[in-house]
């Protein structure tokens, strides 16, 4: 089993542990844990260290909502 700790790119800031599913969407990664729990990031995967299990998502602020 794969399982990688997802970080934001710009400061290393720990997202969320042991993440093992990505989805990058319209803008957003979805990031789940192997419980179920999920995260919606705006932003963009900047890198995958699949040796090393470190995912880097490259932030952006949320659009606004109308």
């Amino acid at each position: 089993m794969c399982l990688s700790n997802v970080y934001r790119a710009s400061d290393r800031e720990l997202i969320m542990e042991l993440a093992a599913q990505i989805r990058q969407e319209a803008g957003y990664v979805t990031v789940r844990d192997l419980f179920g729990s999920a995260k919606c990031i705006p932003g963009s995967v900047a890198s995958v260290d699949l040796e090393n299990n470190i995912v880097l998502i490259e932030t952006q602020e949320a659009p606004a909502q109308q």
